[in-house]
């Protein structure tokens, strides 16, 4: 690790300008993923690679470029942490409300959404009415998010791990119990199966850890976790690092998505050093984890997210990048002064000087 990677949160100094471009870079790569399986959603295994590319179309006709539900609700999220304060901390009621009523405003306009998550905020804007509010609360999701669990205790699906990377990012400097916490209470929202809280964590820590250090290690968090729950998932993580990510079909369940996503960013590892090489990496990794089928933008999307946070933005392919857009009227350029403005608090005097 050279000394730019290092953070020394210690002696007061902020990200680098690297680890800035990682965080950046785990947005953007998160949105390249998403938008590339796109077309490819709700159809079996791609058999050939070449036929992966931002081409648009699929069942739900999207353009080329466009990326959906995924990258939308880790916008909004960004967007939160901007109106909670200084620190931009995610655990702030205002925050979490914030969050609430823009999901929900999202979402009646979407084409493209998850089946428990329209499930809690449906049930969410039926209490919110109930009580004489026009649009849920936080308070409205996490119960709807609970007598879900309730109602359908086996359903532990992938819709939360989509936007674990930025719930994280408010949590680059700060302690890792914090970090634990901001990713957990933005997943609680709309899911709370252990399988998806867990799922989310280690993936939000891993994207934390690459950010800071420029490494890929989805392990990082496991320590955090209860002894069985460690051992069952690292024995989770060693299935995916020698299987195929088209090995796991039942990739609308987080574990079959995080198992696609760790497989193919396995299959580019160790990471290699150079813009080229690292662009091809990215362009391997996000093409296999598509050709897996079936939730192709979701497994995509956080693949992207934890290879970017390591290789940054420019691994994505300029000419892919630069047919990026979506909700709310993003693109590339929208996407990274969000960014940026998360991060703000965590740049150091001279930096913003500069």
């Amino acid at each position: 690790m050279s000394a730019e990677d290092t953070t020394t949160t210690s002696n007061g100094s902020g990200l680098t300008p690297i680890q800035r471009r990682r965080a950046i870079g785990s947005v953007i790569a998160a949105a390249t993923g998403d938008a590339l399986g796109a077309p490819f959603e709700f159809q079996g295994p791609v058999l050939d690679a070449e036929d992966i590319d931002m081409i648009g179309g699929g069942v739900l006709g999207w353009q080329p470029g466009e990326w959906t539900d995924d990258t939308a609700m880790a916008i909004v999220v960004l967007e939160a942490s901007l109106a909670a304060g200084e620190h931009h901390d995610l655990r702030i009621p205002a925050a979490q409300d914030h969050i609430a009523r823009e999901w929900y405003s999202w979402s009646l306009g979407t084409p493209d959404i998850g089946s428990l998550t329209s499930h809690v905020m449906r049930t969410a804007a039926d209490s919110a009415r109930e009580s004489g509010h026009y649009a849920p609360r936080a308070e409205d999701f996490r119960r709807a998010a609970r007598t879900a669990h309730t109602e359908l205790p086996a359903n532990a699906g992938n819709g939360s791990l989509m936007r674990a990377h930025a719930s994280v990012l408010p949590y680059l400097l700060s302690s890792e119990d914090d970090a634990a916490a901001g990713i957990e209470t933005v997943c609680a929202l709309t899911h709370v199966h252990p399988d998806t809280l867990e799922a989310c964590l280690l993936w939000g820590l891993a994207v934390r850890h690459a950010v800071r250090s420029g490494e890929v290690d989805v392990r990082i968090g496991l320590p955090r976790l209860e002894a069985q729950r460690r051992e069952l998932w690292a024995e989770r993580i060693d299935e995916a690092e020698i299987s195929s990510p088209v090995s796991f079909r039942r990739n609308g369940w987080v574990v079959g998505a995080f198992q696609v996503a760790w497989a193919a960013i396995s299959a580019v590892t160790p990471l290699p050093e150079g813009k080229f090489a690292q662009r091809d990496a990215m362009v391997t990794a996000l093409k296999v984890a598509v050709g897996a089928g079936y939730d192709t933008d979701t497994v995509a999307c956080i693949t992207g997210a934890l290879l970017g946070a390591a290789l940054g933005p420019k691994a994505v392919p300029p000419e892919w990048r630069r047919t990026l857009f979506g909700w709310p009227g993003y693109g590339v350029e929208e996407l990274t002064s969000l960014v940026e403005r998360v991060i703000a608090p965590m740049v150091g005097p001279e930096e913003q000087e500069s």
